[in-house]
Protein backbone atom coordinates (compact mmCIF):
# COMPACT_ATOMS: atom_id res chain seq x y z
CA UNK A 1 0.00 0.00 0.00
CA UNK A 2 1.22 3.61 -0.89
CA UNK A 3 2.39 5.96 1.65
CA UNK A 4 -0.03 7.55 3.45
CA UNK A 5 -3.52 5.58 2.10
CA UNK A 6 -3.88 4.20 5.50
CA UNK A 7 -4.21 7.63 6.96
CA UNK A 8 -6.47 8.94 3.96
CA UNK A 9 -8.71 6.03 4.46
CA UNK A 10 -9.13 7.09 8.17
CA UNK A 11 -9.82 10.48 7.32
CA UNK A 12 -12.33 9.29 4.36
CA UNK A 13 -14.25 7.51 7.09
CA UNK A 14 -14.26 10.00 9.44
CA UNK A 15 -15.51 12.70 6.75
CA UNK A 16 -19.29 13.04 7.14
CA UNK A 17 -19.92 14.05 3.31
CA UNK A 18 -18.07 10.27 1.88
CA UNK A 19 -19.82 7.43 1.24
CA UNK A 20 -18.06 4.24 0.85
CA UNK A 21 -19.72 1.27 -0.55
CA UNK A 22 -18.40 -1.71 -2.58
CA UNK A 23 -20.67 -4.15 -4.58
CA UNK A 24 -20.43 -6.39 -1.86
CA UNK A 25 -20.84 -3.91 1.24
CA UNK A 26 -23.86 -3.05 -0.47
CA UNK A 27 -25.55 -5.53 -0.57
CA UNK A 28 -25.01 -6.64 3.20
CA UNK A 29 -27.59 -4.37 3.83
CA UNK A 30 -30.90 -5.06 4.59
CA UNK A 31 -32.24 -2.10 3.06
CA UNK A 32 -31.45 0.22 0.61
CA UNK A 33 -28.67 3.04 0.80
CA UNK A 34 -29.60 5.53 2.92
CA UNK A 35 -30.77 8.86 1.00
CA UNK A 36 -31.49 6.71 -2.25
CA UNK A 37 -34.49 8.86 -3.25
CA UNK A 38 -33.19 11.16 -0.38
CA UNK A 39 -30.55 13.40 -1.25
CA UNK A 40 -33.11 16.48 -0.38
CA UNK A 41 -32.29 15.38 3.35
CA UNK A 42 -28.81 15.50 3.28
CA UNK A 43 -28.25 18.55 1.73
CA UNK A 44 -30.82 20.23 3.59
CA UNK A 45 -32.58 21.94 -0.22
CA UNK A 46 -34.26 20.55 -3.45
CA UNK A 47 -31.85 21.94 -5.40
CA UNK A 48 -30.10 20.22 -8.45
CA UNK A 49 -27.90 17.26 -8.09
CA UNK A 50 -24.79 16.63 -10.41
CA UNK A 51 -22.88 14.01 -10.34
CA UNK A 52 -19.18 13.59 -11.97
CA UNK A 53 -18.66 9.94 -12.65
CA UNK A 54 -14.80 9.15 -12.36
CA UNK A 55 -14.33 12.45 -10.38
CA UNK A 56 -10.53 10.87 -9.51
CA UNK A 57 -9.03 13.92 -6.62
CA UNK A 58 -12.45 15.61 -6.83
CA UNK A 59 -11.01 18.58 -8.01
CA UNK A 60 -13.59 19.57 -10.73
CA UNK A 61 -16.75 18.54 -8.60
CA UNK A 62 -14.94 20.95 -6.04
CA UNK A 63 -14.91 23.64 -8.22
CA UNK A 64 -18.10 23.73 -10.31
CA UNK A 65 -19.45 22.93 -6.32
CA UNK A 66 -18.01 26.82 -5.56
CA UNK A 67 -19.00 27.87 -8.56
CA UNK A 68 -22.60 27.30 -8.43
CA UNK A 69 -23.75 27.37 -4.73
CA UNK A 70 -27.43 26.80 -6.13
CA UNK A 71 -26.48 23.31 -7.25
CA UNK A 72 -25.30 20.31 -5.06
CA UNK A 73 -22.76 18.36 -6.34
CA UNK A 74 -21.68 14.39 -6.03
CA UNK A 75 -18.35 12.74 -7.05
CA UNK A 76 -17.89 9.32 -7.52
CA UNK A 77 -14.99 7.41 -8.04
CA UNK A 78 -13.94 4.27 -6.52
CA UNK A 79 -9.94 5.32 -5.40
CA UNK A 80 -10.22 6.75 -1.99
CA UNK A 81 -6.79 7.57 -2.05
CA UNK A 82 -7.43 10.39 -5.13
CA UNK A 83 -10.81 11.03 -3.74
CA UNK A 84 -9.27 12.21 -0.33
CA UNK A 85 -8.17 15.52 -1.84
CA UNK A 86 -11.37 16.64 -2.52
CA UNK A 87 -12.90 15.18 -0.16
CA UNK A 88 -10.17 17.12 2.73
CA UNK A 89 -10.54 20.05 0.76
CA UNK A 90 -14.42 20.63 0.83
CA UNK A 91 -14.45 19.61 4.59
CA UNK A 92 -11.96 21.76 5.75
CA UNK A 93 -13.88 24.57 3.49
CA UNK A 94 -17.36 23.26 5.39
CA UNK A 95 -18.69 23.38 1.89
CA UNK A 96 -22.43 22.12 2.07
CA UNK A 97 -23.31 21.53 -1.37
CA UNK A 98 -20.53 18.81 -2.02
CA UNK A 99 -20.67 14.73 -1.66
CA UNK A 100 -18.40 12.36 -2.87
CA UNK A 101 -19.37 8.17 -3.16
CA UNK A 102 -16.79 5.88 -2.86
CA UNK A 103 -17.80 3.23 -5.12
CA UNK A 104 -18.17 0.97 -9.05
CA UNK A 105 -20.03 3.01 -11.08
CA UNK A 106 -21.44 -0.09 -12.58
CA UNK A 107 -23.46 -0.22 -9.40
CA UNK A 108 -24.41 3.99 -8.81
CA UNK A 109 -28.02 3.57 -9.39
CA UNK A 110 -28.03 1.73 -5.86
CA UNK A 111 -27.14 5.06 -4.66
CA UNK A 112 -30.25 7.51 -6.47
CA UNK A 113 -33.78 6.98 -7.47
CA UNK A 114 -35.23 7.72 -10.43
CA UNK A 115 -35.27 11.59 -11.84
CA UNK A 116 -33.29 12.69 -8.66
CA UNK A 117 -29.92 13.80 -10.68
CA UNK A 118 -30.27 16.83 -13.48
CA UNK A 119 -26.78 16.39 -14.62
CA UNK A 120 -23.73 13.96 -15.08
CA UNK A 121 -19.71 15.43 -15.82
CA UNK A 122 -18.04 12.80 -17.17
CA UNK A 123 -14.23 14.35 -16.90
CA UNK A 124 -11.14 12.36 -18.79
CA UNK A 125 -12.66 8.85 -18.45
CA UNK A 126 -10.40 6.21 -19.49
CA UNK A 127 -11.91 5.61 -23.15
CA UNK A 128 -11.58 2.08 -23.01
CA UNK A 129 -10.92 1.66 -27.02
CA UNK A 130 -11.28 -1.97 -26.74
CA UNK A 131 -13.76 -2.77 -23.87
CA UNK A 132 -17.07 -0.90 -25.59
CA UNK A 133 -19.12 -1.85 -22.21
CA UNK A 134 -16.26 0.25 -20.25
CA UNK A 135 -17.10 3.79 -21.80
CA UNK A 136 -18.82 5.67 -19.74
CA UNK A 137 -20.90 6.89 -22.68
CA UNK A 138 -22.01 3.47 -24.00
CA UNK A 139 -25.44 2.68 -24.49
CA UNK A 140 -24.67 0.16 -21.61
CA UNK A 141 -24.35 3.38 -19.55
CA UNK A 142 -26.56 5.07 -21.06
CA UNK A 143 -29.37 2.60 -19.61
CA UNK A 144 -27.65 2.57 -16.43
CA UNK A 145 -27.83 6.65 -16.17
CA UNK A 146 -31.50 6.63 -17.47
CA UNK A 147 -32.77 4.95 -14.33
CA UNK A 148 -32.05 8.02 -12.04
CA UNK A 149 -31.07 10.94 -14.44
CA UNK A 150 -34.53 13.43 -15.15
CA UNK A 151 -36.06 13.64 -18.37
CA UNK A 152 -34.14 16.62 -20.27
CA UNK A 153 -31.23 15.85 -17.93
CA UNK A 154 -27.78 16.56 -19.90
CA UNK A 155 -24.41 14.38 -20.33
CA UNK A 156 -21.31 16.49 -20.84
CA UNK A 157 -18.30 14.78 -21.77
CA UNK A 158 -14.72 16.69 -21.42
CA UNK A 159 -12.05 14.64 -23.20
CA UNK A 160 -8.64 13.83 -24.51
CA UNK A 161 -9.28 10.78 -26.41
CA UNK A 162 -10.11 11.79 -30.04
CA UNK A 163 -11.45 7.91 -29.87
CA UNK A 164 -14.22 8.68 -26.82
CA UNK A 165 -14.98 11.92 -28.11
CA UNK A 166 -16.11 10.29 -32.03
CA UNK A 167 -17.68 7.34 -30.68
CA UNK A 168 -19.55 9.69 -28.29
CA UNK A 169 -20.53 11.64 -31.67
CA UNK A 170 -21.62 8.13 -32.79
CA UNK A 171 -23.51 7.00 -29.79
CA UNK A 172 -25.52 10.29 -29.71
CA UNK A 173 -26.25 10.07 -33.23
CA UNK A 174 -27.05 6.48 -33.34
CA UNK A 175 -29.82 7.12 -30.94
CA UNK A 176 -31.49 10.77 -31.99
CA UNK A 177 -29.97 12.85 -28.43
CA UNK A 178 -29.88 16.36 -28.81
CA UNK A 179 -27.01 17.88 -29.11
CA UNK A 180 -26.42 21.30 -27.14
CA UNK A 181 -23.00 21.85 -28.10
CA UNK A 182 -19.78 20.40 -29.00
CA UNK A 183 -16.40 21.07 -30.05
CA UNK A 184 -13.41 18.94 -30.61
CA UNK A 185 -10.87 21.83 -30.00
CA UNK A 186 -12.17 23.63 -26.93
CA UNK A 187 -9.93 26.18 -25.70
CA UNK A 188 -9.67 27.39 -29.38
CA UNK A 189 -13.51 27.89 -29.96
CA UNK A 190 -15.75 30.62 -29.02
CA UNK A 191 -16.04 28.93 -25.63
CA UNK A 192 -13.24 29.10 -24.69
CA UNK A 193 -13.73 31.43 -21.65
CA UNK A 194 -16.87 29.68 -20.47
CA UNK A 195 -16.17 29.83 -16.86
CA UNK A 196 -17.60 25.87 -16.83
CA UNK A 197 -15.27 25.00 -19.33
CA UNK A 198 -12.10 26.92 -18.06
CA UNK A 199 -12.07 24.53 -14.74
CA UNK A 200 -8.84 22.79 -15.27
CA UNK A 201 -7.67 19.89 -13.43
CA UNK A 202 -4.23 18.92 -12.45
CA UNK A 203 -4.72 15.81 -15.57
CA UNK A 204 -5.65 17.75 -17.99
CA UNK A 205 -3.40 20.64 -18.06
CA UNK A 206 -1.11 18.11 -18.54
CA UNK A 207 -2.42 17.16 -21.52
CA UNK A 208 -2.82 20.25 -22.89
CA UNK A 209 1.18 21.28 -21.70
CA UNK A 210 1.32 18.36 -24.37
CA UNK A 211 0.03 20.04 -27.03
CA UNK A 212 -3.46 17.93 -26.94
CA UNK A 213 -6.74 19.36 -27.84
CA UNK A 214 -9.74 19.30 -25.18
CA UNK A 215 -13.10 17.89 -27.00
CA UNK A 216 -16.45 18.91 -25.54
CA UNK A 217 -19.90 17.27 -25.93
CA UNK A 218 -23.12 17.94 -24.49
CA UNK A 219 -26.40 16.58 -24.77
CA UNK A 220 -30.02 15.57 -23.79
CA UNK A 221 -30.54 12.32 -22.42
CA UNK A 222 -34.42 11.39 -23.23
CA UNK A 223 -35.43 8.40 -22.25
CA UNK A 224 -35.39 5.52 -24.26
CA UNK A 225 -36.43 1.83 -24.19
CA UNK A 226 -34.07 0.66 -26.49
CA UNK A 227 -30.62 1.59 -27.40
CA UNK A 228 -28.62 1.49 -30.32
CA UNK A 229 -24.67 1.23 -30.34
CA UNK A 230 -23.10 2.46 -33.27
CA UNK A 231 -21.35 -0.10 -35.58
CA UNK A 232 -18.94 2.30 -36.38
CA UNK A 233 -14.43 2.31 -36.64
CA UNK A 234 -12.83 4.94 -34.84
CA UNK A 235 -9.20 5.06 -35.52
CA UNK A 236 -7.52 4.65 -32.08
CA UNK A 237 -5.58 7.08 -30.11
CA UNK A 238 -1.97 7.04 -31.45
CA UNK A 239 -0.69 8.61 -27.99
CA UNK A 240 -0.19 7.06 -24.84
CA UNK A 241 -2.20 8.75 -22.38
CA UNK A 242 -1.60 8.71 -19.05
CA UNK A 243 -1.55 5.41 -17.05
CA UNK A 244 -3.32 3.58 -20.09
CA UNK A 245 -1.59 1.79 -22.56
CA UNK A 246 -0.66 3.18 -26.11
CA UNK A 247 -3.93 1.50 -27.99
CA UNK A 248 -5.97 0.04 -25.37
CA UNK A 249 -8.74 0.86 -22.73
CA UNK A 250 -6.04 -1.60 -19.95
CA UNK A 251 -4.52 0.42 -17.22
CA UNK A 252 -0.57 0.21 -18.03
CA UNK A 253 2.12 -0.31 -15.02
CA UNK A 254 4.51 -0.35 -17.95
CA UNK A 255 5.50 3.30 -17.69
CA UNK A 256 5.77 4.32 -13.94
CA UNK A 257 7.68 1.15 -13.75
CA UNK A 258 10.29 2.74 -16.14
CA UNK A 259 9.82 6.00 -14.13
CA UNK A 260 10.69 4.17 -11.20
CA UNK A 261 13.73 2.76 -12.78
CA UNK A 262 15.01 5.29 -14.07
CA UNK A 263 15.09 7.26 -10.80
CA UNK A 264 16.31 4.25 -9.01
CA UNK A 265 19.14 4.06 -11.32
CA UNK A 266 19.81 7.85 -10.75
CA UNK A 267 20.20 7.11 -7.31
CA UNK A 268 22.56 4.10 -7.57
CA UNK A 269 24.67 5.75 -9.93
CA UNK A 270 24.82 8.73 -7.70
CA UNK A 271 25.59 6.58 -4.28
CA UNK A 272 28.22 5.06 -6.55
CA UNK A 273 29.71 8.23 -7.68
CA UNK A 274 29.33 9.24 -3.90
CA UNK A 275 31.25 6.39 -2.27
CA UNK A 276 34.00 6.76 -5.05
CA UNK A 277 35.18 10.49 -3.55
CA UNK A 278 38.89 9.56 -2.09
CA UNK A 279 38.74 10.86 1.45
CA UNK A 280 42.04 9.30 2.36
CA UNK A 281 44.28 12.10 2.53
CA UNK A 282 46.38 13.59 4.98
CA UNK A 283 46.16 14.61 7.26
CA UNK A 284 43.51 11.99 8.16
CA UNK A 285 42.32 13.88 10.97
CA UNK A 286 40.62 16.42 9.19
CA UNK A 287 39.61 13.92 6.15
CA UNK A 288 38.42 10.87 8.37
CA UNK A 289 35.76 13.02 9.67
CA UNK A 290 34.35 13.94 6.36
CA UNK A 291 34.57 10.18 4.84
CA UNK A 292 32.55 9.03 8.03
CA UNK A 293 29.04 11.58 7.76
CA UNK A 294 29.14 11.05 4.17
CA UNK A 295 29.10 7.67 4.41
CA UNK A 296 26.20 7.63 7.14
CA UNK A 297 23.30 7.57 4.45
CA UNK A 298 20.56 10.00 3.55
CA UNK A 299 17.94 10.36 1.28
CA UNK A 300 20.23 12.14 -1.01
CA UNK A 301 17.70 14.38 -2.12
CA UNK A 302 19.59 17.29 -3.08
CA UNK A 303 21.81 15.37 -5.53
CA UNK A 304 18.89 13.39 -7.14
CA UNK A 305 17.38 16.53 -7.62
CA UNK A 306 19.84 17.87 -9.56
CA UNK A 307 20.42 14.85 -11.85
CA UNK A 308 17.01 14.89 -12.49
CA UNK A 309 17.10 18.06 -13.45
CA UNK A 310 19.80 18.29 -15.58
CA UNK A 311 17.95 15.02 -17.57
CA UNK A 312 15.25 17.16 -18.40
CA UNK A 313 17.15 19.24 -21.11
CA UNK A 314 20.11 16.17 -21.64
CA UNK A 315 20.70 12.47 -21.53
CA UNK A 316 24.11 12.85 -20.51
CA UNK A 317 23.91 13.27 -16.28
CA UNK A 318 27.50 13.17 -16.12
CA UNK A 319 27.21 16.98 -17.12
CA UNK A 320 25.35 17.64 -13.73
CA UNK A 321 27.50 15.08 -11.95
CA UNK A 322 30.40 17.31 -10.11
CA UNK A 323 27.65 19.44 -9.48
CA UNK A 324 25.59 17.06 -7.63
CA UNK A 325 28.28 15.34 -5.48
CA UNK A 326 29.08 19.26 -4.62
CA UNK A 327 25.76 20.11 -3.13
CA UNK A 328 25.82 16.67 -1.26
CA UNK A 329 28.86 17.81 0.63
CA UNK A 330 27.88 21.07 1.24
CA UNK A 331 24.67 20.02 2.53
CA UNK A 332 26.44 17.45 5.01
CA UNK A 333 28.45 20.30 5.72
CA UNK A 334 26.10 22.05 7.28
CA UNK A 335 25.00 19.18 9.28
CA UNK A 336 28.03 19.13 10.40
CA UNK A 337 28.19 22.44 12.05
CA UNK A 338 24.14 22.61 12.84
CA UNK A 339 25.48 19.49 15.23
CA UNK A 340 27.41 21.61 17.10
CA UNK A 341 25.12 24.25 17.20
CA UNK A 342 22.45 21.94 18.62
CA UNK A 343 24.44 20.03 20.46
CA UNK A 344 23.70 16.66 19.06
CA UNK A 345 24.84 13.29 19.76
CA UNK A 346 23.26 11.16 17.00
CA UNK A 347 22.98 11.61 13.48
CA UNK A 348 21.05 9.31 11.32
CA UNK A 349 21.41 6.89 13.94
CA UNK A 350 25.26 7.03 14.39
CA UNK A 351 27.28 9.56 16.83
CA UNK A 352 27.86 13.29 15.39
CA UNK A 353 31.17 13.88 14.54
CA UNK A 354 31.66 16.64 17.18
CA UNK A 355 30.87 13.33 19.65
CA UNK A 356 33.03 10.44 17.58
CA UNK A 357 35.97 13.26 17.62
CA UNK A 358 35.56 17.13 19.18
CA UNK A 359 34.19 20.55 18.53
CA UNK A 360 37.56 21.47 17.08
CA UNK A 361 37.61 18.99 14.40
CA UNK A 362 34.16 19.32 13.82
CA UNK A 363 34.29 22.82 12.80
CA UNK A 364 37.87 22.92 10.99
CA UNK A 365 36.51 19.02 9.00
CA UNK A 366 33.14 21.44 8.07
CA UNK A 367 35.10 24.03 6.66
CA UNK A 368 37.17 22.01 4.22
CA UNK A 369 33.69 20.18 3.25
CA UNK A 370 32.78 23.61 1.90
CA UNK A 371 35.84 24.24 0.37
CA UNK A 372 35.76 20.86 -1.54
CA UNK A 373 32.01 21.47 -2.55
CA UNK A 374 33.29 24.66 -4.26
CA UNK A 375 36.13 22.41 -5.87
CA UNK A 376 33.71 19.79 -7.17
CA UNK A 377 31.50 22.93 -8.41
CA UNK A 378 33.92 24.03 -10.68
CA UNK A 379 34.56 21.09 -12.38
CA UNK A 380 32.28 22.21 -15.47
CA UNK A 381 31.86 23.32 -18.71
CA UNK A 382 33.31 26.66 -18.81
CA UNK A 383 29.98 28.21 -20.08
CA UNK A 384 27.98 27.41 -17.10
CA UNK A 385 30.93 27.66 -14.27
CA UNK A 386 29.62 31.69 -13.56
CA UNK A 387 26.09 30.76 -13.43
CA UNK A 388 26.16 27.75 -10.97
CA UNK A 389 28.67 29.81 -8.88
CA UNK A 390 26.04 32.69 -8.66
CA UNK A 391 23.02 29.92 -7.62
CA UNK A 392 25.44 28.19 -5.33
CA UNK A 393 26.93 31.18 -3.47
CA UNK A 394 23.69 32.39 -3.38
CA UNK A 395 22.13 29.58 -1.90
CA UNK A 396 24.79 28.86 0.59
CA UNK A 397 24.39 32.19 2.34
CA UNK A 398 20.43 32.11 2.03
CA UNK A 399 20.79 28.54 4.24
CA UNK A 400 23.33 30.47 6.87
CA UNK A 401 20.62 33.27 7.06
CA UNK A 402 17.97 30.55 7.53
CA UNK A 403 20.02 28.96 10.36
CA UNK A 404 20.51 32.08 11.90
CA UNK A 405 17.15 33.48 11.93
CA UNK A 406 16.11 29.84 13.53
CA UNK A 407 18.74 30.47 16.25
CA UNK A 408 17.18 33.95 17.05
CA UNK A 409 13.56 32.38 16.83
CA UNK A 410 14.30 29.67 20.11
CA UNK A 411 15.00 32.80 22.03
CA UNK A 412 11.77 35.36 20.67
CA UNK A 413 8.70 34.81 22.42
CA UNK A 414 6.70 35.57 19.53
CA UNK A 415 7.57 34.57 15.66
CA UNK A 416 5.17 35.17 13.19
CA UNK A 417 3.60 32.46 10.56
CA UNK A 418 5.68 34.80 7.85
CA UNK A 419 9.04 35.14 9.41
CA UNK A 420 8.66 31.02 9.80
CA UNK A 421 8.51 30.67 6.40
CA UNK A 422 10.63 33.00 5.23
CA UNK A 423 13.12 31.21 7.52
CA UNK A 424 12.03 27.90 5.84
CA UNK A 425 12.65 28.71 2.83
CA UNK A 426 15.43 29.97 3.57
CA UNK A 427 17.18 27.04 5.50
CA UNK A 428 15.27 24.68 3.67
CA UNK A 429 13.86 25.06 0.62
CA UNK A 430 16.52 27.24 -1.34
CA UNK A 431 19.19 24.18 -1.37
CA UNK A 432 16.61 22.12 -3.21
CA UNK A 433 15.77 25.28 -5.31
CA UNK A 434 19.14 25.70 -5.95
CA UNK A 435 20.31 21.91 -6.79
CA UNK A 436 17.25 21.88 -9.67
CA UNK A 437 18.01 25.41 -10.92
CA UNK A 438 22.17 24.38 -10.99
CA UNK A 439 21.30 20.59 -12.49
CA UNK A 440 18.95 22.81 -15.09
CA UNK A 441 21.74 25.03 -15.86
CA UNK A 442 24.60 21.96 -16.20
CA UNK A 443 21.81 20.18 -18.40
CA UNK A 444 21.42 23.30 -21.12
CA UNK A 445 18.33 24.53 -19.79
CA UNK A 446 17.00 28.56 -20.62
CA UNK A 447 17.41 31.08 -18.06
CA UNK A 448 13.02 30.69 -17.81
CA UNK A 449 13.31 26.55 -17.12
CA UNK A 450 15.97 26.81 -14.94
CA UNK A 451 13.70 29.60 -12.73
CA UNK A 452 11.05 27.74 -13.15
CA UNK A 453 13.04 24.60 -11.77
CA UNK A 454 13.58 27.02 -9.15
CA UNK A 455 9.91 27.69 -8.08
CA UNK A 456 9.49 24.56 -8.13
CA UNK A 457 12.15 23.67 -5.08
CA UNK A 458 10.95 26.74 -3.29
CA UNK A 459 7.45 24.85 -3.04
CA UNK A 460 8.64 21.41 -2.59
CA UNK A 461 10.84 22.50 0.14
CA UNK A 462 8.34 24.55 1.74
CA UNK A 463 5.73 22.02 1.71
CA UNK A 464 8.71 19.56 2.81
CA UNK A 465 9.30 21.10 5.63
CA UNK A 466 5.55 22.32 7.00
CA UNK A 467 5.07 18.36 6.20
CA UNK A 468 8.13 17.70 8.84
CA UNK A 469 6.43 19.54 11.64
CA UNK A 470 3.41 17.31 11.27
CA UNK A 471 4.95 14.12 11.41
CA UNK A 472 6.88 14.98 14.58
CA UNK A 473 3.34 15.47 16.19
CA UNK A 474 0.93 13.05 14.26
CA UNK A 475 3.59 10.70 12.61
CA UNK A 476 3.46 7.04 12.87
CA UNK A 477 6.90 6.27 15.43
CA UNK A 478 7.96 3.11 13.69
CA UNK A 479 7.85 4.97 10.28
CA UNK A 480 9.25 8.43 11.16
CA UNK A 481 12.13 7.20 12.53
CA UNK A 482 12.16 9.18 15.78
CA UNK A 483 9.88 9.42 18.74
CA UNK A 484 7.40 12.21 18.07
CA UNK A 485 7.21 15.11 20.25
CA UNK A 486 10.60 16.30 20.49
CA UNK A 487 9.51 19.76 18.88
CA UNK A 488 6.86 20.10 21.56
CA UNK A 489 9.42 18.92 24.67
CA UNK A 490 12.11 21.81 23.22
CA UNK A 491 9.03 24.44 22.55
CA UNK A 492 10.32 24.47 18.90
CA UNK A 493 8.97 27.24 17.15
CA UNK A 494 7.12 25.08 14.27
CA UNK A 495 4.31 25.92 11.62
CA UNK A 496 1.51 24.30 14.14
CA UNK A 497 3.04 26.26 17.70
CA UNK A 498 3.12 29.48 15.85
CA UNK A 499 -0.55 28.96 14.37
CA UNK A 500 -1.77 27.66 17.95
CA UNK A 501 -0.41 30.53 19.19
CA UNK A 502 -2.31 33.21 16.59
CA UNK A 503 -5.40 31.32 16.93
CA UNK A 504 -6.04 30.55 20.99
CA UNK A 505 -8.32 32.40 22.59
CA UNK A 506 -6.78 33.96 26.00
CA UNK A 507 -7.34 30.87 28.22
CA UNK A 508 -6.24 28.10 25.73
CA UNK A 509 -2.81 30.73 25.46
CA UNK A 510 -2.06 31.04 28.59
CA UNK A 511 -2.56 26.92 29.00
CA UNK A 512 0.28 26.60 26.18
CA UNK A 513 2.23 29.46 27.23
CA UNK A 514 2.43 27.48 30.82
CA UNK A 515 3.40 24.41 29.05
CA UNK A 516 6.48 26.23 27.41
CA UNK A 517 7.46 27.66 30.79
CA UNK A 518 7.74 24.79 32.25
CA UNK A 519 11.73 23.29 33.26
CA UNK A 520 10.49 20.19 34.63
CA UNK A 521 7.66 18.27 33.55
CA UNK A 522 6.46 14.37 32.24
CA UNK A 523 7.85 14.13 28.62
CA UNK A 524 4.38 12.30 27.65
CA UNK A 525 1.95 14.40 29.90
CA UNK A 526 3.44 17.52 27.77
CA UNK A 527 3.29 15.91 24.27
CA UNK A 528 -0.77 14.56 25.37
CA UNK A 529 -1.68 18.24 26.60
CA UNK A 530 0.02 20.09 23.47
CA UNK A 531 -1.22 18.03 21.33
CA UNK A 532 -4.17 18.26 22.34
CA UNK A 533 -4.46 21.77 22.42
CA UNK A 534 -3.37 21.85 18.62
CA UNK A 535 -6.30 18.96 17.90
CA UNK A 536 -8.88 21.98 19.23
CA UNK A 537 -7.59 24.78 17.31
CA UNK A 538 -7.30 21.83 14.32
CA UNK A 539 -3.67 23.55 13.07
CA UNK A 540 -2.79 20.38 11.75
CA UNK A 541 -5.83 21.04 8.68
CA UNK A 542 -4.40 24.57 8.61
CA UNK A 543 -0.99 23.10 8.19
CA UNK A 544 -2.19 20.14 5.93
CA UNK A 545 -4.15 23.03 3.73
CA UNK A 546 -1.05 25.48 3.38
CA UNK A 547 1.21 22.71 2.64
CA UNK A 548 -1.05 21.69 -0.38
CA UNK A 549 -1.01 25.34 -1.52
CA UNK A 550 2.84 25.04 -2.05
CA UNK A 551 2.56 21.51 -3.13
CA UNK A 552 0.15 22.72 -5.90
CA UNK A 553 2.28 26.25 -6.93
CA UNK A 554 4.88 23.95 -7.15
CA UNK A 555 3.38 21.67 -9.55
CA UNK A 556 2.23 24.91 -11.34
CA UNK A 557 5.48 25.80 -12.09
CA UNK A 558 7.37 22.14 -13.39
CA UNK A 559 4.23 22.23 -15.75
CA UNK A 560 5.35 25.30 -17.07
CA UNK A 561 8.80 23.99 -18.02
CA UNK A 562 8.85 23.62 -21.74
CA UNK A 563 10.03 20.20 -22.09
CA UNK A 564 7.60 17.18 -22.73
CA UNK A 565 5.69 16.27 -19.61
CA UNK A 566 6.90 12.55 -20.03
CA UNK A 567 10.75 13.86 -18.91
CA UNK A 568 9.03 15.34 -15.76
CA UNK A 569 7.58 12.29 -14.37
CA UNK A 570 10.31 11.21 -11.83
CA UNK A 571 10.07 14.89 -10.80
CA UNK A 572 6.21 14.99 -10.55
CA UNK A 573 6.53 11.28 -8.37
CA UNK A 574 9.29 12.45 -6.16
CA UNK A 575 7.30 16.14 -5.76
CA UNK A 576 4.58 13.77 -4.59
CA UNK A 577 6.72 11.21 -2.25
CA UNK A 578 7.92 14.37 -0.28
CA UNK A 579 4.43 15.39 0.39
CA UNK A 580 2.57 12.02 1.20
CA UNK A 581 6.11 10.57 3.20
CA UNK A 582 5.30 9.14 6.17
CA UNK A 583 9.46 9.31 7.39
Amino acid sequence: MGKNKLQKFSDMEEFPHVFQYTYSALRELSQPFEYKGKWSSFFGNDRPIVLELGCGRGEYTVALARMYPDKNFVGVDIKGSRMWAGAKESFLAEMKNVAFIRTNIEIISEFFAKDEVSEIWLTFPDPQMKKVRKRLTSTRFMELYQQFVRPEGVIHLKTDSNFMFRYTEEMVKANGYEVLFKNDDLYHSDFSDDKILSIKTFYEQQWLDRGLTIKYIKFVMNPKSTFAEPDVDIEYDSYRSYNRSKRSGKDSSKKNTDMDDNLKNVQQLFKARLAGLNWNIQPNGLYDPIGYVLSLGGKRIRPVTALLACQLFSDDLEKAMNQALALEVFHNFTLLHDDIMDKADLRRGNPTVHKKWNDNTAILSGDAMLIKAYQLLAKCEPSVLKPILDVFSETSVGVCEGQQYDMEFESRENVSLPEYMEMIRLKTAVLLAGSLKIGAICGGASEKDAQLLYEFGIGIGLAFQVKDDILDVYGDTSKFGKAIGGDICCNKKTYLLITALEKADPETKAALLSWMEKAQFDKDEKIAAVTGIYNALRVRENAETDMQTYYNQAVDSLRQVSVEEDRKSDLYGLAEKLLYRED
